[in-house]
């Protein structure tokens, strides 16, 4: 009972003279009794006590509680003692507000008081204003906590920023930090959703960011800072990272800090291409859009799909058509059903042949669906919420390049004018990040620098040598810089981290895997440095049914005492990211906070209410 109440001593004159009482008070938080005191010395018993629970919060003498829970080693439910937790009740109650994005006013709603009186007739509920000022409170508690974290915090953050216009008409940057933790898990914290007054200029987002990294004490701690690439940015940019220098220097010089959105780069190049193709992509949504137009001549293709011996049961989707994505995927399904739209029209040309596509339209499209599926699978995994490690992505921009590079010297006037209109924007994304991308992919022990030399070679041709020495020297300029800064390594147990799955590592490549270990002969360790020592070793081998679920992250915490300082340059590279997916996603969230019924909301309270969200769900999925 006692933990229930708090004592304390009363000093009182009794009949002229001065007695010490022993009283105690309710500390059960949000207690609505006003005389919740009582005298506490054994004489008065406890009767008080007891009563005053049962009546204000449902808590009687002797009684025991009792709830069910599942074993997680047996998976057999078992029955527990439970004891009622006021003050846990009314933070999980909050944390569902925030999470769930409930009105404040929730609280106020009669039927909803009600239920929650049938449950616990007791339990204190407060007004939207005492709401909106508790949540605050638990925001800027969770702050102060994620705060001290980052200080101890080991390695490098790499950063995403990205801009997003309200529905109440005001700009708000978001701001996100990655980083790969001691127990070798990357993680992802929502930093900073705030409101940017005036125009959104290369100088004021500059300002904004340096002010948001030096709250949180992280300036010293930047490995790269990932943007769109929109032209306020550039310039921003270069600001921040003066301002940075200031404070400490970057890696490399800042060479890797400026990291391009890989998306949307994709998202540019892949529209430019189609704009070639236009014609083609036009006269099939058309038919698309016609077949799903009505019931009738639904029923009608599918019979024609059943005739042509086609399985009925993959979908014909339709595109949106601002978003490629959705064109690839609404062109992959009528690939599929060519033969159902050729039978169809054959069937009733009156209607059909104006809007049919020509054989050379169908050609046009089968010969882009490939090139496509490369854009696609990499958008997909920019578009994961599990945020993967960066040496995903190396192979599938090579593959693009060579695509392109075969297609702008293609005896087909059509798909020429399509790779080269793709290539402008694609091959300045490529001189900025190519680098990066590489130096991640040399860390995955799979490959190291085979995998980069590999595709050099097919790029550059005769002039591959000079490109594979400048990425030496790069290579060995940021072990060097690792090298005098790194600090005594520490032992640590070992455990796994979370795996990701590598779409492109899952195709087979022959060429690819005997350029890989044709020369796999560890040489003499004795008098070489440990980046040689690694390079000079064995590729990991991983037979491809595992490829998929290899785990980078768990290798090198495996290898960090044989890899001291490449293992701290792998903590920072393979967090960074290649696009601004993490700072965008938000914004989907910031739609939700800010909708029409909530357009009232201050800047304050919707970064509260959207940085907090991420926190507790990334608590809830067992994260720092």
């Amino acid at each position: 009972m006692w933990q229930y109440f708090t004592k304390y001593t009363v000093t009182v004159k009794v009949n002229g003279k001065e007695e010490n009482q022993l009283w105690a008070k309710c500390n059960v938080k949000g207690c609505v009794n006003k005389t919740n005191k009582h005298r506490a010395e054994s004489r008065f018993g406890t009767t008080d006590f007891w009563t005053h629970l049962g009546n204000y919060h449902s808590i009687k003498k002797g009684q025991q509680q009792l709830t069910t829970k599942t074993d997680k080693d047996t998976g057999i439910a078992v029955v527990q003692p439970y004891k009622y937790d006021q003050e846990a009740s009314l933070r999980k109650f909050y944390e569902a507000m925030i999470v769930h994005e409930y009105p404040f006013n929730m609280v106020e709603h009669e039927y909803f008081q009600e239920w929650v009186k049938s449950m616990r007739p007791h339990y204190p509920l407060k007004s939207r204003v005492t709401v909106r000022k508790e949540i605050m409170e638990y925001y800027l508690a969770e702050k102060d906590k994620l705060y001290a974290y980052f200080k101890t915090v080991q390695s490098r953050f790499s950063a995403t920023m990205d801009m997003w216009t309200s529905n109440q008409n005001k700009g708000y940057m978001c701001v996100t930090l990655h980083w790969v933790d001691d127990d070798w898990k990357i993680q992802k914290r929502i930093v900073n959703f705030f409101h940017v007054e005036g125009r959104h200029t290369g100088e004021r987002l500059s300002y904004t960011l340096t002010s948001s990294l030096l709250k949180w004490y992280v300036e010293k701690k930047m490995f790269s800072l990932s943007l769109d690439n929109a032209a306020a940015n550039e310039v921003a940019v270069k600001d921040v990272i003066v301002e940075l220098k200031r404070h400490s220097p970057l890696v490399c010089d800042g060479l890797f800090f400026h990291v391009r959105c890989a998306n949307h780069i994709l998202n540019l190049v892949v529209k430019d291409g189609m704009r070639v193709i236009g014609s083609a992509t036009e006269k099939i949504r058309s038919f698309v859009v016609v077949v799903k137009g009505s019931t009738v001549q639904w029923e009608e293709f599918l019979k024609c799909a059943t005739e042509c011996g086609l399985d009925t049961k993959p979908s014909l989707s339709l595109d949106v058509s601002t978003r490629w994505n959705s064109t690839y995927l609404m062109l992959r399904d009528a690939l599929y059903y060519k033969l159902a739209f050729e039978r169809l029209t054959s069937i009733d040309r009156r209607r059909y042949e104006c809007i049919a596509p020509s054989s050379q339209e169908w050609e046009k499209a089968r010969v882009l669906i490939p090139f496509l599926k490369k854009f696609f699978d990499l958008t997909e995994i920019f578009s994961g919420t599990q945020y993967p490690t960066t040496n995903m992505f190396f192979r599938g921009f090579c593959e693009i390049k060579l695509y392109l590079t075969d297609w702008c010297n293609s005896n087909d006037a059509t798909l020429c004018q399509m790779a080269n209109a793709m290539s402008v924007k694609f091959d300045k994304y490529w001189k900025k990040s190519n680098v990066a991308l590489a130096v991640a992919n040399v860390l995955d022990p799979r490959f190291k620098r085979r995998i980069v030399e590999f595709y050099l070679r097919k790029l550059y041709r005769n002039s591959y040598q000079a490109e594979l020495d400048k990425f030496n020297g790069v290579l060995r300029n940021m072990f060097h810089c690792y090298v005098s800064s790194a600090p005594s390594s520490k032992s640590t147990t070992v455990v796994s981290s979370t795996s990701a799955i590598d779409q492109f590592m899952d195709s087979a490549d022959d060429e690819l895997d005997s350029f890989l270990y044709e020369s796999d002969v560890g040489g003499n360790d004795e008098g070489i440095s440990e980046l040689e020592r690694y390079l000079a070793e064995p590729q990991f081998k991983v037979s491809k049914a595992n490829n998929n679920t290899f785990d980078i992250l768990a290798w090198w915490k495996n290898q960090k005492d044989e890899y001291p300082v490449l293992s701290l340059i792998a903590r920072d590279v393979l967090a960074m990211q290649v696009s601004t997916v993490a700072s965008e996603s938000v914004f989907s969230a910031g739609g939700r906070v800010v909708d029409p019924y909530r357009s009232s909301l201050d800047p304050d309270m919707v970064q509260a209410l959207v940085c907090t969200k991420d926190w507790i769900t990334a608590a809830k999925r067992g994260k720092v």
